[in-house]
């Protein structure tokens, strides 16, 4: 993965990469995607979907690259298991500063809880850009982070798409 990242660090034709279920594609491998990242000015959209070797430390790794980049639009980890609230948290700081951003899909990502969305909600509050947001069918997210995000969308009227479908939780809108 080392090498295909460095091959793009400067190409400024590719405007997306699909790795979607590449299972050698890690922690580490994002490490180094981040760094091209931070340098690569034509790329707007990455899937990440189904690497299930990406976890909390990969996804931090490539919020470092996306605070810097500001040409990337969309960026994919559904179904990357092991990716939970760090991941997410370290998502929602970089969306203080990046304003390119307009997509992230964090589906079946059970191990984001309230914790993750409670962050995301905060970045929510300042962030004008993002359109969409896909958390369907995370597991771990209960009434406190929806609670949060609600509160997120009094103030934000950027969003347009925000996927819960499938979250288990107990949340009821009017309680």
């Amino acid at each position: 993965c080392k090498a295909f990242a460095e091959s793009f660090k400067l190409n400024q034709a590719l405007t997306r990469i699909d790795l979607s279920g590449c299972t050698a594609l890690g922690d580490e491998g994002c490490k180094a995607l981040s760094q091209s990242l931070k340098l690569n000015k034509a790329l707007r959209s990455m899937l990440l979907s189904s690497c299930l070797g990406i976890g909390d430390e990969g996804v931090v790794a490539m919020a470092e690259g996306l605070k810097v980049n500001q040409a990337l639009e969309s960026i994919a980890f559904d179904s990357c298991v092991k990716v939970g609230d760090a991941g997410c948290k370290a998502l929602a700081e970089t969306l203080k500063v990046n304003q390119t951003l307009r997509s992230i899909n964090l589906s079946d990502c059970d191990r984001i809880g309230n914790e993750g969305l409670n962050a995301l909600a905060k970045a929510l509050k300042n962030n004008q850009r993002l359109r969409v947001i896909n958390l369907s069918s995370c597991q771990g997210i209960g009434d406190e982070g929806f609670k949060a995000l609600v509160a997120a969308l009094k103030i934000n009227h950027a969003l347009t798409i925000l996927d819960f479908s499938g979250a288990h939780n107990e949340f009821q809108p009017h309680a």
